[in-house]
């Protein structure tokens, strides 16, 4: 009687096992189809280095999505920096998972409203390959964005940049064209960035706001010796939206060599000690290492302009 009893509990238990497993699948299966109408399946992400940041955005970029980067485009070029530093961890992340890394579309605003024109000479120094660049030169910010529409939707690009500029448009067309623009970016896979004057947009997977920063590296002080140590970026970053993450705000950097952001912390000027030698002052009375690092970056640009 008793070995009837426990066949009889150990049928059941299978029995339940069974049909629970069968409603774990029926369930997970229906989220996978929730999930790919809304867009949250098969999103890759690109992890940026830097963890707060990475955190904020559910565990990095993602791929195959619009990103809005705004700014002051006429004040300064952080904006496009930021976005050529993006682009140079694109492409690496791209080669590093196998994938290949295709041209890079770039189109620059008018000389009116953008940050200038890009230099090949420059980006090969950044690290960015000039023949894989393809620029649209397009005047006009209207056509510049309709173009845009169908770049988007071309398979086999890496990433595509637009400076928009000079747009007076109403809110409800900005999200009629980023809508199109994501659904044309999800379909082919390729990752866009919108660089520009902040706007009242929704439908963009990251919202994003880059000034420049007053933090700097914390290296210590060093003459330059090479032009790759000349270009050594802060930027002050507001993540304001992000898609399935939360609102970040922080200091980054950029070390050109391993081609990584990095986070910035402020840097403060100790006092000079009461027993330093006369002739060990050597600028307004401080040694090398107690002048502050936003100076040594100014020394820095300073030396740039002249070697060039």
């Amino acid at each position: 009687m008793i070995n009837k009893q426990q066949a009889f509990r150990a049928k059941n238990f299978s029995k339940n096992s069974s049909n629970s497993q069968i409603k774990n699948d029926y369930l997970e299966n229906l989220k996978n189809q929730i999930g790919s109408i809304d867009g949250r399946v098969s999103r890759h992400l690109m992890p940026l280095a830097v963890a707060p940041l990475d955190s904020a955005l559910s565990g990095g970029l993602a791929l195959g999505r619009v990103h809005m980067l705004c700014g002051m485009m006429q004040a300064h070029g952080v904006v496009s920096g930021f976005a050529t530093a993006l682009v140079r961890r694109l492409v690496t992340h791209l080669s590093a998972t196998g994938k290949p890394a295709g041209p890079v579309v770039w189109c620059p605003a008018s000389s009116a409203g953008g940050a200038g024109m890009l230099y090949g000479h420059g980006l090969a120094a950044l690290g960015l390959d000039p023949a894989g660049l393809m620029i649209v030169d397009t005047p006009h910010p209207a056509r510049r964005m309709a173009a845009l529409d169908d770049i988007a939707r071309t398979d086999g690009l890496a990433a595509v940049v637009a400076e928009y500029d000079g747009m007076q448009k109403s809110s409800d067309y900005w999200m009629r064209l980023i809508r199109r623009i994501q659904l044309a970016a999800e379909a082919s896979r390729v990752t866009v960035f919108l660089l520009g004057a902040p706007l009242a947009a929704n439908g963009c997977e990251t919202v994003w706001h880059i000034a420049p920063s007053n933090h700097a590296s914390n290296t210590a002080y060093a003459p330059v010796k090479s032009a790759q140590q000349l270009w050594q970026p802060a930027w002050q970053v507001r993540l304001q939206r992000a898609r399935g993450g939360y609102p970040f705000q922080g200091h980054i950097g950029w070390d050109l060599a391993s081609g990584r952001f990095t986070e910035l912390t402020a840097v403060t000027e100790a006092g000079p000690p009461a027993s330093a030698p006369a002739e060990s002052q050597t600028l307004f009375g401080r040694t090398p290492d107690q002048i502050s690092a936003g100076y040594q970056n100014r020394l820095t640009q300073s030396a740039m302009r002249q070697a060039l």
